[in-house]
């Protein structure tokens, strides 16, 4: 019955280390792998020794039962003292390493001397029985003393929630309660039942789950493992479930609000830190490539990136790296401090340009029209009637102009007429009716207006502009019956700015005095204007131009006679 007992557990351990194998991390603190190689054959020991058919065979499985008993409570005291974050001093774990070395060289004397075993017995009925030496009285001392050591760290872990984690605190008191239980019961009310051996499964158990998490909680081993060097990035990590699982010093140097998070803890949503790491655990939720921000404490601008924490191909949390980012930072600001500073003299300098540009412009209208004996003033008084029409035209919804269009067509109407340059002052500068013949050669002035304003324009960089100016040249005297030229374009084939310009040039000319005729009355050129909407005029621009003649009234009114 005890031999299936052993076997049973040493399959279960075998198994449980062959996981474990598979499972490896380079991660895994060195005391893991001892554990686990240790197990197993101090477990076929305890079968040996119940299957022996003599006191040699018997002693040889107990002294395998003591390669765990010396080494692997050894091991389990130096994993706990290094999940509780417990530094020990180098010497001190090398004097425990040698005196429980001593003690297994001595436990293999068991049966040659007295020192650890004062007598040794064997039937093949009640199998080993055994008396005690002072040897192995240390032995348990030795035990007694790393249980104290491992109680001892396990206290200080509960006490740093921040630095260790309460579950992995929790499962380690419970193993180590469980063990010696289990040691001390068998001495006391078994005289050939061992439960060391079962203890070990369980230990086993516990240490998988905690190898399992442990490259999570481990940050500153997953810093390196990621090119990374302490004290210049720091890193933080949350499982899938938002909760903390640690921070480098760099980080809680940084981000001093983290100190307190608890471990494997969800932290207060009230910490606004926490808050701005959860909205980038849904970013990076979200996204498939690495997502960063940048975050300024005091005069510092750190760099946060975020990706998934993986351990091997296993999407375990999220992974936050902090790098300051400060010099690169002020670079980039300087430089686009320069840059602005740079584009602020470009933009000072075009709009010189273009300023200087219009005046050119607007000089050889002025130079046209000084040119006209008969439109004194016209530039000047068409420009304000087209800002008067448009004020009116935007408000109508169904137009649906932008602001680049009223301020291209303002700036473009007093350019109309400056095709006029190219009329003979014979034609231009007369002062009556024109012939047949002379009319023929006024109306080449919107072609030619186009054909000078394309090439003006040309290298300005605004096409937009060029293409409302060159339009309100061309086609101003067009008329939407197709009785207008140059073209004969008919309705919503006249452009329209063209047609808005059509009826601030012939307000113009009916209402001011030319020296072939005097000026008309406001009454009998709104007559004029109302007759032609539709066979001259846009009738979609009627209800503008009935808005805004109060207002061109009150202009004209004003202007000198």
């Amino acid at each position: 019955m005890l031999r299936n007992y052993y076997l049973a557990l040493f399959l279960i351990s075998s198994l449980l280390s062959i996981i474990y194998v598979f499972r490896w991390n380079k991660r895994y603190s060195i005391y893991f792998t001892v554990m686990f190689s240790i197990i197993p054959p101090s477990i076929l020991g305890y079968w040996i020794e119940a299957s022996a058919p003599d006191l040699d065979i018997a002693l040889i499985g107990v002294k395998l039962t003591y390669v765990s008993g010396c080494f692997c409570t050894l091991a389990v005291a130096l994993t706990i003292l290094y999940l509780c974050k417990f530094e020990i001093n180098r010497i001190l774990s090398k004097i425990m390493f040698s005196f429980s070395t001593l003690i297994f060289i001595f436990s293999l004397t068991g049966g040659y001397n007295q020192l650890f075993y004062k007598t040794v017995e064997f039937s093949l009925g009640n199998g080993l029985k055994r008396t005690y030496g002072p040897i192995h009285h240390a032995f348990i001392a030795m035990v007694l003393i790393y249980f104290a050591i491992s109680i001892i760290a396990i206290v200080r872990g509960f006490r740093r929630p921040s630095v260790v984690s309460k579950n992995t605190v929790s499962l380690l008191f419970a193993l180590q309660v469980v063990s010696m239980a289990c040691f001390f019961l068998s001495r006391l009310l078994f005289d050939s039942l061992d439960l060391v051996p079962a203890s070990y499964i369980i230990g086993q158990i516990v240490f998988l789950i905690i190898a399992d998490r442990l490259v999570l909680y481990d940050v500153d081993a997953a810093a390196i493992s990621v090119g990374m060097s302490r004290g210049i990035v720091g890193v933080v990590f949350f499982d899938r479930n938002k909760r903390f699982l640690g921070a480098n010093e760099a980080a809680q140097k940084v981000l001093t609000e983290i100190n307190d998070y608890i471990i494997d803890s969800v932290p207060d949503k009230q910490n606004s830190m926490y808050r701005f790491f959860l909205k980038l655990m849904d970013e990076v939720d979200k996204n498939d490539e690495v997502i960063v921000h940048n975050l300024t404490r005091g005069e510092k601008i750190y760099k946060i990136s975020g990706d998934e924490l993986r351990d091997g191909r296993r999407i375990r949390g999220y992974n936050f790296n902090i790098i300051d980012d400060t010099q690169e930072q002020n670079y980039l600001k300087l430089m686009c401090e320069y840059n602005d500073t740079l584009q602020k003299e470009v933009d000072k300098q075009t709009k010189h340009l273009i300023e200087m540009h219009d005046k050119f412009i607007l000089g050889m209208a002025d130079m046209v029209e000084n040119r006209d004996g008969n439109t004194g003033g016209h530039i000047k008084r068409t420009s304000q009637g087209v800002r008067i029409l448009m004020d009116e035209i935007i408000k109508d919804d169904s137009f649906e102009l932008k602001d680049e269009f009223v301020k291209a067509i303002i700036k473009a109407a007093p350019m109309h007429d400056i095709g006029k340059i190219s009329v003979d002052d014979a034609v231009l500068r007369k002062p009556g009716k024109f012939t047949p013949e002379e009319f023929e050669k006024m109306k080449t002035h919107p072609a030619k207006g186009a054909e000078i304003l394309e090439k003006l324009l040309g290298d300005l960089g605004d096409d937009y502009f060029k293409k409302i100016a060159i339009n309100v040249a061309n086609f101003h005297h067009e008329r939407m019956d197709g009785s207008g030229y140059p073209r004969g374009l008919k309705g919503d084939e006249i452009p329209l700015e063209a047609r808005i310009m059509a009826i601030a040039d012939v307000y113009d000319a009916l209402v001011s005095k030319r020296c072939y005729k005097e000026a008309m009355t406001f009454e009998q050129a709104d007559k004029i204007i109302m007759e032609g909407m539709g066979p001259q005029f846009d009738k979609k621009l009627e209800n503008a131009y009935i808005a805004a003649r109060p207002r061109l009234e009150e202009y004209y009114r004003s202007m000198p006679d």
